[in-house]
């Protein structure tokens, strides 16, 4: 079955929606300069006297759970239940929880407190909130982990009744990425191994989900995110030299797409 996606880079430049983002030191430059690229504003309030009321000025909140610290799991519940007590749209990046017990409880909190209309992970991380066994690297997918011809299906039947479950949809990362709802399911294979060889490019592509978050559904912002994420990352490589210049041309190569629409299979 093939659909077509709405273009959502004209929205986001006209909306200009102001994203709430608590996410790591580590990546902070980087996944403020994709939401302006996006067509978002930024703000990256992480102390716990101000995320409420940060919370409640914006379109979107993100929730990063990479290099997790005590103030930022204080503040996340509270900017969490502002952004349920005034239905806005909420991106949670699982970072960790496949090899982290304090991330892996601290996402099981969150997600009591207020189920997050989309939740990012790669593999291994969404297998271990999923209850299932998961061969993590560190932040990374282990390889034992990988979407295959031969799991495709087990794991599509996995997250869709996990997704009906928590009332959510899946952005699930790799070599292909998985976007899951309880009725669809999307591939996407755009990208480029060079994305990993610079840190914070799972960030930012949890960033561009929020953003469009603000203006449009779970599903068509994760699809479309994962989509142009990859191919500005294909068109990057072509026109650098090393992970330096890539990581430039990464950010430019973005926010130069045309704005289109986005074909994909189910």
């Amino acid at each position: 079955m093939i659909e077509k996606q709405t273009k959502l880079r004209p929205l986001t430049r006209s909306a200009q929606p102001l994203i709430h983002c608590i996410t790591n030191p580590i990546s902070i430059h980087d996944c403020a300069n994709i939401i302006l690229a996006t067509g978002g504003r930024p703000i990256m309030a992480e102390h716990p006297a101000e995320v409420a009321e940060i919370t409640s000025r914006a379109q979107a909140l993100a929730l990063n759970l990479g290099n997790i610290t005590d103030a930022r799991m204080e503040s996340m519940p509270k900017a969490l239940e502002t952004a349920a007590r005034l239905h806005l749209p909420v991106m949670l990046d699982l970072v960790g929880t496949a090899c982290s017990s304090l991330r892996y409880e601290f996402a099981q909190k969150l997600m009591t407190i207020h189920m997050p209309q989309l939740l990012k992970g790669n593999m291994s991380e969404l297998l271990a909130m999923s209850g299932q066994t998961a061969h993590a690297i560190g932040i990374d997918a282990g390889a034992q982990d990988v979407l295959t011809d031969a799991n495709c299906s087990h794991l599509k039947k996995l997250f869709q009744e996990k997704a009906a479950q928590w009332n959510t949809t899946l952005l699930i990362t790799g070599k292909k990425d998985m976007v899951v709802s309880p009725d669809k399911c999307a591939f996407i294979t755009n990208g480029t191994p060079a994305m990993s060889q610079i840190t914070g490019t799972g960030c930012m592509l949890g960033m561009i989900c929020a953003t469009y978050l603000a203006v449009t559904d779970p599903f068509t912002a994760a699809v479309t995110a994962a989509t142009e994420f990859g191919i500005a990352g294909e068109k990057a490589e072509k026109n650098s030299s090393g992970p330096g210049s890539f990581q430039v041309e990464l950010l430019d190569q973005f926010y130069n797409l045309p704005a289109q629409d986005y074909l994909f299979s189910q």
